[in-house]
């Protein structure tokens, strides 16, 4: 008869008893509602425990319940009544715990009262207020180190950054000055590309494919133009701009990555020299704007060709929306120029495609 009363007293202490998972490496069971409380048992990450079934109280009716002054009235003629002490039942009871509280009743290896922090377990309600629950995106007991450990390890050293020089060429630009003559001939070169960039891993990635930072780019170029009128022209470029990029890994592999990167450079500098000649007479001009510059693109990476040394092959596609080129001085040559003296033209949305190669340094 004994074992059958035990049996069922357990049966009913589990039906009603509210289970919870631990999520963090590791949680103290403290004996007090406090952090300097004495640790009774350590528990682990994935271990399961019992916690006080007043945490799935139902709050539907708690406008039923008596005022807040009736019911410590109430409470205050119960722990007076000679009942309250001598009956076991309400020996050391437990005071009802809410989700809210900081540190929630449960029981330790011996059946003792203790106390679990909230923040480092996640409660099994079996209803809709499980998805109201809040976890840790940082686990602040988890003091492992994360791998592969720096090589210079244990001494400090930067970890999580991304060096990259890259050097290509772009499709010609197209665009020009309006000469006043039409253009007999025209002659365009490959604008070299040169890219500088450096990038950090952003703070919650934990598989190192997010990267973001910043970017130097320089673009130069050379055009040529014979126009009927017996001008020979010849239209130098160079852009100097920087802006903020970001880069993802979308295939991560030991010695070979496949890269997806975006920026948008501030074309700080961006100048059109124009310089035209007849007969000996040589005069030139200097166009000037400020261009916003979007471009998207991808990247090979082959790890390791020299050591924390990467070789970088990749190809882009970039927009230049349109823009106005204001000159800089006035005109000698008036009949060469749409305007002697405060000249501009506007150019077309242009799209550019290019392709370079470069390295990396990645530690």
């Amino acid at each position: 008869m004994k074992i059958f009363f035990i049996t069922f007293i357990c049966l009913v202490s589990n039906a009603y008893a509210l289970d919870a998972v631990v999520t963090v490496l590791e949680t103290p069971l403290l004996q007090h509602r406090s952090y300097n409380a004495k640790v009774v048992q350590y528990l682990r990450k994935g271990d399961v425990i019992k916690v006080h079934p007043s945490l799935n109280n139902n709050t539907e009716f708690d406008h039923l319940a008596p005022s807040p002054e009736k019911l410590a009235k109430l409470k205050k003629e119960l722990n007076e009544s000679p009942e309250w002490n001598q009956d076991p039942l309400f020996k050391g009871i437990v005071t009802d715990a809410t989700i809210e509280d900081e540190f929630i009743p449960t029981l330790d290896r011996q059946g003792n009262t203790v106390y679990v922090i909230r923040d480092h377990f996640y409660l099994y309600f079996t209803d809709r207020k499980e998805f109201d629950q809040t976890t840790l995106k940082k686990d602040p007991t988890d003091y492992r180190l994360e791998e592969p450990l720096p090589k210079s390890y244990p001494l400090y050293s930067l970890s999580g950054y991304r060096g990259q020089v890259t050097l290509g060429i772009t499709q010609p630009y197209y665009e020009s000055y309006p000469y006043p003559s039409n253009v007999k001939n025209k002659g365009y070169t490959s604008p070299i590309d040169l890219n500088m960039s450096y990038l950090r891993k952003t703070p919650d990635d934990k598989y190192d494919r997010f990267f973001f930072g910043g970017t130097f780019n320089l673009r130069t170029f050379t055009n040529t133009y014979t126009l009927f009128n017996g001008v020979s022209s010849k239209e130098q470029g160079i852009k100097l701009g920087i802006g903020p990029y970001i880069t993802f890994d979308a295939y991560k592999g030991v010695e070979n990555r496949l890269n997806l990167y975006g920026s948008i450079n501030v074309n700080f500098f961006n100048q059109l020299n124009v310089a035209q000649e007849k007969d000996g007479i040589e005069e030139q001009r200097n166009y000037r704007t400020i261009t916003l510059s979007p471009r998207i693109g991808v990247q090979y990476h082959r790890k390791h060709i020299l050591e924390d040394v990467d070789f970088v092959l990749g190809t882009s596609i970039e927009m230049e929306p349109a823009t106005t080129f204001q000159s800089t001085s006035a005109a000698n040559q008036e009949t060469w120029w749409v305007s002697g003296g405060s000249d501009k033209f506007k150019t077309r949305t242009t799209f550019t495609l290019g392709g370079y190669l470069g390295f990396q340094s990645a530690y």
